[in-house]
């Protein structure tokens, strides 16, 4: 096993990661594009090169929009006032948009509509910042809102807009957030924007869904089934996951004069809500001049599509590690998604070398090349959906990686199962620029985050925090409850969802030696070979149990005299159950170490990897969550009102704010009874050997 491990960590080449990445990169490859058919048919073909010649491109159908016409103008006010947005991109250099099939600036989903009426200044657009507004007695009805990139995903915005009465929504990234203001290098040069730095120029736009991720992902024609040819389907109109008032996004210099016109109209903005415009002072409006909104698509089901590649276990290979990135773009995609399509086509071929010299996994590699994400991950979760029963039965965990690296700091989300074997491998694998390892790189900077944010009443999240929503690992774990990861090396990052997310960004500003990228191939690669090939699986149920527990009793002191009984006497039985088969799961590894494989052993190690791998399906209830069904993990679940961030125990959560005890009540039960579940897959067949001595005969 060393020397597979030393094999695995010396074979990835940072030359043929920048070969790979400059195929990816050097078109834009929006989904369903027949750019995004070409690189599908090529990243199927290199699979079945690199050796894994199961490999097919799955094809599905949901329904994807491309604009027809768009218009942003001050229409009516004062003359100086008047205004015709350009919506489109400048060249940055000379390759940032030289492709004739560049991406227009468009929302995926957004809502027909040509609507005219004042603009109104949201900052985030989060439902606190409508709230505040309008208890200061500002009224939405028939405005069009200017609303802030960040913090919330783009759909929300537009759906608490909606809700208060907005015809129309703006997103647009104010350069104090993913601009230059206020930013500088590690040693003190102030930013730049790009071309001369990082970070996002005044006509940069960032494109992207405003499908509602926290109702549910995926095509919002068919909901809960896969988007096959003939699949049946809901009108758009029907579907409860995209927005009804159209929008569209934009560049800060398109958005400059609309909030020029809101100045000194209505209430002058906090400072949490001052960006950073030079020579406009931000106030909500509504303007007197009036804005004219035009977004009209063209929607049709249109065919995308995933490549999948397997490579067959030796030993259990009805135990299934998937492995998967998305491939289209909203551009050239250079950092997102391309530089983690490098990554994983390069983790093939490693694979393929370690295979010819005699390497085969215990269990079976699935490797998915997944379509669409960027419209709402919607090829993965259709992929899920269809083949949601043998997931199921034989999925042991899922490792995602979407935007493998813009920058030197290592991040990550998971599944507690998970987390401990994130750790172990983080710290076998050195990282570039410190020469530390990649774990001790992590942990300080995590610590030094964690001081400075913390607010009184927030509870600390893990080095590896909990997965939300945001890209392809949602449908495994929220909907199926299959143990998933997410994991990236994240930097000075302003070009998301532009044209400028480009070749020259990354070999500038991103990783120009690839050195990242080469590490990111080497953690994966041993992730993958730990939970495909260690006899028993490197998974731990009480990282779950003691993260489940602090999380129940933050809940519960929220509740102050209402605490949560019996949710606590779940959990605390949960743990105690967990501690003492770690302990067993120690005693099984020590012996495998030994190499005394004798059958009482082999019995209790298959035992237990059933129990392990079907653990995180224990808090799957067939239910779902109230008001979004889709979700069916009671512990974990995207925030509602945020989309990318976990709300853990969520529908307790969101029965606390509507301050109903009976929902509470309600809620708390169906989440002690999941956790419940959970002890009795740890149960299983336990019972009978689990309180022997440390000192039973193995041999």
């Amino acid at each position: 096993m060393n020397d597979i491990k030393l094999l695995l960590k010396g074979l990835p080449s940072s030359e043929y990661i920048r070969e790979y990445f400059h195929h990816y990169a050097s078109v834009t490859h929006l989904a369903g594009s027949p750019n995004d058919k070409d690189q599908a048919e090529w990243t199927r073909d290199k699979f079945i090169e690199f050796g894994i010649e199961d490999t097919q491109i799955e094809t599905y159908y949901p329904l994807l929009n491309h604009p027809v016409k768009r218009r942003l103008a001050i229409v009516e006010g004062p003359q100086e006032l008047l205004y015709e947005a350009k919506l489109q991109e400048t060249s940055g250099t000379a390759e940032d948009i030289t492709d004739e099939n560049h991406v227009p600036t468009f929302h995926a989903y957004s809502a027909d509509g040509n609507v005219t009426g004042p603009v109104v200044y949201v900052n985030y657009g989060r439902l606190e910042d409508f709230q505040t507004l309008s208890n200061q007695g500002l009224n939405f009805t028939h405005t069009i809102a200017l609303i802030r990139n960040g913090h919330v995903s783009r759909g929300l915005k537009i759906r608490a807009a909606e809700m208060f009465g907005c015809i129309g929504a703006l997103l647009y990234s104010d350069p104090f957030d993913d601009g230059p203001i206020d930013k500088e290098t590690e040693g003190g040069i102030p930013g730049q924007a790009y071309p001369s730095g990082p970070w996002r120029s005044a006509s940069s736009v960032e494109r992207g869904t405003v499908h509602y991720l926290s109702i549910h992902p995926g095509d919002p024609l068919t909901p809960g089934y896969a988007a096959t040819e003939n699949a049946t389907r809901l009108e758009l109109e029907d579907s409860d996951a995209v927005p009804h008032i159209p929008s569209l996004p934009i560049s800060w210099s398109d958005a400059k004069p609309l909030l020029k016109a809101t100045e000194n109209f209505g209430l002058r903005s906090e400072q949490g809500a001052q960006g950073g415009l030079v020579g406009i002072n931000y106030f909500s409006g509504p303007s007197q001049a009036q804005v004219n909104l035009v977004n009209m698509n063209e929607y049709k089901v249109s065919p995308i599509w995933n490549v999948i590649g397997r490579i067959q276990g030796s030993d259990e290979p009805n135990r299934a590690i998937i492995i998967g990135n998305h491939r289209d773009a909203w551009g050239y995609g250079a950092a997102d998604p391309s530089s983690g399509s490098a990554v994983m086509l390069e983790l093939v071929r490693v694979f393929g070398i370690m295979r010819e010299q005699g390497w085969r996994p215990r269990r079976t590699i699935i490797v998915a090349s997944f379509d669409a994400e960027e419209f709402g991950t919607v090829g993965s979760t259709e992929w899920v959906e269809d083949h949601k029963d043998w997931l199921s039965e034989e999925a042991v965990a899922y490792i995602n990686v979407d935007t493998a690296v813009t920058g030197p700091n290592f991040d990550a989300q998971a599944s507690p199962l998970l987390s401990q074997l994130l750790y172990e491998v983080t710290q076998d694998v050195i990282d570039p620029r410190t020469s530390k390892t990649v774990y001790e790189a992590w942990k300080a900077r995590h610590e030094k985050e964690t001081a400075n944010s913390l607010g009184p009443d927030d509870l600390a999240y893990p080095m590896a925090r909990p997965l939300g929503a945001g890209s392809d690992y949602v449908a495994f774990q929220n909907h199926v409850g299959i143990s998933s990861l997410n994991m990236r090396f994240q930097g000075d990052y302003g070009v998301s969802h532009s044209n400028y997310d480009s070749i020259y960004w990354m070999e500038h500003f991103g990783d120009p030696t690839f050195e990242y990228h080469r590490t990111m191939v080497r953690i994966w690669g041993l992730m993958v070979m730990r939970l495909s090939t260690d006899w028993l699986l490197p998974m731990h149920p009480l990282d779950y149990a003691n993260e489940i527990t602090r999380y129940a009793s933050h809940i519960s002191n929220l509740q102050g005299c209402l605490a949560l009984p019996d949710l606590s006497s779940a959990v605390s039985a949960f743990q105690d159950r967990s501690i003492r088969l770690e302990k067993k799961l120690r005693k099984y590894q020590s012996k495998i170490n030994k190499g005394k494989h004798n059958k009482k052993l082999r019995k209790h190690v298959s035992q237990s990897n059933e129990h392990l791998a079907q653990m995180e399906r224990a808090f799957i209830d067939p239910q779902g969550l109230p008001n979004r069904p889709w979700y069916k993990h009671l512990v974990y679940a995207p925030a509602m009102w945020n989309g990318y961030q976990a709300q853990v125990f969520p529908a307790i959560h969101e029965a606390m704010e509507s301050k109903n005890p009976a929902k509470i009540r309600e809620m708390e039960e169906r989440a002690a009874v999941v956790v419940n579940k959970a002890l009795n897959v740890l149960n299983g067949q336990y019972d009978d050997f689990v309180e022997e001595e440390d000192d039973f005969d193995l041999d």
